[in-house]
Order: structure tokens, then sequence, then C-alpha cells
């Protein structure tokens, strides 16, 4: 027998969050293109309106159908649009497809829909083999939108019975989580909710700051948790998801300090209980958009680029308002990276890939994500719609972080479960450390050399560590930024893009190498005068080129600091760094085999829950 199901709800702009309304443009579009507001909502009879002669495109990041996406992946047999409304208006449904440069768009279906009553209908959505469908509504006179979804036609033996726990790990972040769960049992968790008895919800409160009785009912339970970073937090939300008195089918990985919109929730469920077969173990890998640039999707699967063990999206950055954009991201959909995974900011696991495989390793934070999935060698599902904005994310440096926890994290992850074998990650560290020595970055060299060094103390350092005070500690390295203006009362300033590339001649980048950028050289031979240069990644050797002093700019925030050549530290450095090097040369090997031997008992449900106290 045939059944009908939602594949997912029509969004307008009343729907999303007050904070997304602003970007219209990736719910709907309007004929008006100086109307932002191009449908009022009319919270009496609760229904958008479209104004006589406006056309309302819904062709957009929200509310495309990707038919290609739920016809491979699902065992949806075709498709439906539904449609609750009141008035007269034009209603066209076209394919959004690109042959050469341009987005074409082809009318499949153009039907006059009239009512002078609140009425629903459903139309067939006719056969295409294009990516994307959208709809139009042009109104002929005023046209009142209830509520729209797209609609499948499913077998009744294929639909999964599906249960999902939702894991939120917080840590002091209570703005952003009693937020979020606010929103959750406003939509998700209430009576009516196609969600209500599929979802429950665990907040793992690895601040402890959070008082259980306050958010605590039915579908939702606060954990107080020590504070044991990202991996130990979503490893505690795994376990008590097993121990629900009905073990779900998935579990869902959600970061805290993120905006989401509960339709994610919803098209995450509605995909997962028509999957095929063949796609039971897929990874459903949410979107990360930046939360200071709404429009943009910075990532929905990373991968570990070859060359330096490095992690990256395997898309490139995109502008969903754009019409471009939609095709592209269907277009790089197809690409197949070795070494991808889904990050941890939004991730639907099935829980057999748990049982089957252990739980994640305690590396606190950074990389398990990554280990997770390449250990489980999973495949993803995105799906536009299925999303996060994050906090802070997208294009954030911080030193600590980058330079130390996540090559520390590397090295065990790629020793511990044997994965990418083939990349040097130690060349990549070797390059890191003498960049950041010539340009005076002499606490980001020192927190590379950290990483190693606490690799190399094996599996025992990793299992007894104290993640947080790690943490801390190396936090403290990171460079101390100040406000230009603050800075110009004690520092002589310079004028300057940070992100100009300099370049040196043949003759110039010997020298620049030979004398380690002028440490070797008399100070009558170095410029006083500094220059700006990026604090970050970007590296432009011509700029810090015999120079005493830099200036390093943070653009995100016009912040800077001043780094000034240190000899003395420079060489003490070096010496460190051969030290560190004999060391790995000698004994990574062993090392290496002590963390794959490690790795079953770290993994373990009875390591964590002695880890945890629980």
């Amino acid at each position: 027998m045939e059944k009908v199901l939602k594949l997912q709800n029509i969004i307008m702009q009343h729907d999303s969050d007050a904070n997304i309304r602003s970007y219209v443009e990736l719910v709907h579009t309007s004929s008006d293109k100086n109307q932002k507001m191009s449908m009022v909502y009319n919270p009496e009879e609760k229904c958008h309106i479209i104004k006589r002669y406006d056309c309302i495109d819904f062709g957009t990041y929200f509310n495309c159908l990707q038919t290609a996406s739920w016809s491979e992946h699902t065992n949806v047999k075709s498709f439906k649009l539904k449609l609750a409304f009141k008035g007269k208006g034009s209603l066209e449904i076209e394919e959004l497809f690109r042959n050469s440069k341009n987005v074409n768009r082809n009318v499949l279906l153009q039907r006059i829909i009239e009512s002078d009553e609140k009425t629903e209908i459903i139309i067939d959505i006719p056969e295409t083999d294009k990516p994307l469908i959208a709809f139009n509504i042009t109104a002929l006179e005023e046209f009142c939108i209830y509520k729209a979804s797209y609609q499948g036609v499913v077998d009744e033996e294929n639909i999964k019975n599906v249960k999902i726990s939702l894991a939120s790990t917080t840590f002091r972040k209570e703005a952003y989580i009693k937020n979020n769960i606010a929103l959750l049992k406003k939509n998700v968790l209430c009576e009516g909710s196609d969600l209500k008895g599929h979802i429950f919800v665990h907040v793992i409160d690895n601040g402890r700051t959070l008082n259980p009785e306050e958010f605590d009912c039915e579908d939702l339970k606060v954990y107080p948790n020590p504070n044991v970073g990202g991996a130990g937090g979503f490893t505690r939300g795994m376990i008590e998801a097993m121990n629900l008195p009905e073990k779900p089918t998935h579990v869902l990985l959600m970061d805290d300090d993120v905006l989401i919109m509960c339709e994610s929730l919803f098209r995450t469920y509605y995909l997962l209980r028509i999957l095929k077969d063949e796609y039971k173990d897929s990874f459903v890998s949410g979107a990360m958009f930046d939360y200071d640039s709404r429009e943009v999707q910075y990532e929905d699967v990373g991968y570990v680029h070859p060359e330096d063990a490095s992690y990256g999206p395997v898309k490139e950055r995109m502008d969903m308002r754009l019409a471009s954009s939609l095709v592209k991201n269907e277009e790089m959909a197809k690409r197949k990276m070795d070494n991808s995974y889904a990050g941890w900011w939004y991730c639907c696991i099935p829980v057999q890939c748990i049982e089957k495989n252990g739980l994640p390793l305690p590396v606190f934070v950074r990389g398990d994500d990554v280990e997770f999935s390449l250990r489980n060698k999973a495949t993803f599902i995105t799906l536009n719609g299925i999303c996060i904005w994050h906090v802070g994310f997208a294009g954030k440096f911080v030193a600590s972080m980058e330079l130390y926890q996540v090559h520390r994290n590397s090295l065990v992850i790629q020793a511990a479960s044997n994965i990418f074998p083939e990349i040097d990650i130690m060349k990549r560290l070797k390059g890191l450390f003498w960049r950041d020595i010539s340009r005076f970055a002499y606490n980001n060299a020192e927190q590379i050399l950290d990483s190693i060094d606490d690799f190399m103390k094996g599996p025992e350092f990793l299992k007894n560590a104290n993640g947080e005070e790690i943490i801390k500690a190396h936090g403290a390295k990171n460079e101390k930024l100040m406000p230009i203006s603050e800075f110009k009362k004690n520092h002589e300033w310079a004028e300057g893009d940070p992100y100009e590339y300099w370049r040196l001649s043949a003759i110039n980048k010997l020298f620049f190498k030979i004398t380690v950028n002028g440490h070797l050289l008399p100070g009558f031979l170095l410029k006083s005068r500094p220059v700006v240069v990026a604090y970050d990644w970007f590296y432009s050797p011509g700029k810090y080129f015999k120079r005493k002093r830099l200036i390093a700019m943070n653009a995100n925030d016009n912040t800077v600091c001043m780094r000034e050549m240190n000899r003395k530290r420079c060489f003490s450095l070096i010496r460190r760094y051969r030290k560190t090097m004999r060391n790995y040369e000698k004994n990574h090997v062993a090392v290496e085999a002590q963390y794959r031997e490690a790795m079953k008992e770290m993994t373990s449900l009875q390591f964590w829950k002695e880890y945890l106290g629980i």
C-alpha cells in the first residue's frame, strides 16, 4: 500500500527565527525587489498574504525540493506539493538547472488556483531528471498562504520507525542553550509535533551551571557533567541515549552556541524514516552557516587535506541566497573526497555504528568528529535546510586550538585509528614551526612543539589528561590582542592591508631562510619601521623580510599586537625543536603502537564511564 508522507515544510518569513528574517532571500524572493517584507503575516488567521500582482518565488535554499537527492537516498516514488490557501493566484512549478554559466528555469506546470475560503490542494509534481524543483505564486488578487509542504509517495513497507536522541553539549553558554531549549519545547517537543514521541533531548552541561529542575520535562533532560570537552560531552550524550527505555535508532549531535531552525530536525526525521537500506549507515551532516554572515554556507562535509592533514570543507563557500549557488551546491555534492568527515555542530549518527565501532576518542576538543567519521568509514547525506548558524567559528583563528589542540589530536587519531596513514603530519608541523619563528610568533612556535611533545607521552597521557587545565595553559600562550586605538597610544603605527602578499626574489628567499629572517644578522642591517601583517594563517615573507617589528592584526575585529624580534627566544626554541625531533624520530613508531593497542580500551563503555564518573 502506498502512503503520502511529508518531506519538508515550506518555510515562510514569519516561520523563521527573528535573527534570520532579514535574510529573507533564503526563504523566498519577490517580484518587488525593493520590498523585503514582500509577504505580510496575519497573526489572527495565521497566514502570509501576497499582495495583488506580486509574485513570490520559493526557489530558495529552504524551499527548493532536491528531487535528485530524495530519489537517490530514499524510497520516494513521486513528489507532490500540498498547499493551504485562500484567494486567486497563478501557480507555476519549475525545474532549476544549469547547462553553462546561467541558471535555467523550465516551467513544468502552470495552474490558476482559486478559493474564497481556506482550502487545501495537493498537486502532483511532474517527473523531471533535473536536480531541483521550485514553485512560485503570482497573486491575481490578494492571496493567503496558510501552510505548504512537499510530499512524497512511498510504499508502506519502506517506512521506518525512527527514534532520534539529540545530544547538545554546553559549557557556560547559557544564553544560547536556554534559547535552543525554549525553541525545542515550543516547536518540537510539543503535542501535535511530527517529532513528538520520536525525539528525546539530552543537554550535557559540562559547565554545571544549569539547574536541571528548571528544564527537565518528559522529552528533555539536563545532565551535569565534568568539563571533559566536546568529545566527553557528546560521548555522555551517546551513553545516555543507549540508556533510554526505548533505544533510539539515531543519535544527533549538535553544538550549543548555534542558532537553529526547528525545520532542520523535522527534515532529518522525514529523511531518515524513508531511507533506502543501502544508506542505513550514512551520517546526516548538517551544513554550517556563518553566524556573522548568515547567508554564507561555510561547510556541510569536510575532508582531511592529503598534503598536510589540515581540515577544510569539500565545497567552496557559497552565498545561498543565489540561484547559482543552489545549483552549484547540487553539483558539488557529487564530489567524493578521501578522508571525508561530518562536523559535530550537527551530525546524525546511526546507533548501530556506535555499537559496532565504539565511542569517540577522549581528545577533549578538535578532531573527535574527524576520527569518528573515518573510523566508521562513513558516507554522508546532506539536505538543504538541515543546517545551523555557528557563532565565531568560520574564519576564526585561535593558536591554542589550531596549533596545539588540532595537531596533537591529529597525531593521536592517525596513530590510534590508523587513518590517513599516507599523510605526513610532521612535514606540516616542521613547516609551521619555521614560518612562525620567521615572523616572530614565538608562542605559536612553542605550541607546535607542545603538540608533538604531548603526543609522544603516549596514550596514558591522553587517558589521564585534565583537558580543561591544558586548554587554559595553552590559551594563556595566545597572543594578547588589543584594539587599534589602544595600541596606537604606545606604539608606532603603520597603515596597510594585513593580507597583502609581498614576494621575495630567489636570492632573498635563500637569504631569508639561511638567516632565519634576520635573526643571524646584526641589528643595523634590519629595518626598524614595522609593517602590518595577518596574525592568522596568512603568510607573506616579503613583509617580514629583515624587519625588527611586525604589527599582527586580526582583521575580523580590528585588534592587533606587536611582534618583536627576540634572538634569545628564537634560538632557545630552535634548540628545543631539535630535541623534540630527535625524540620523535627515535621513538614515534613505538609510541604509535601504544596508541593502537590502547584504542579499543579508550573507546569502550567501561573506560568512558570511569572517565566521566558515571
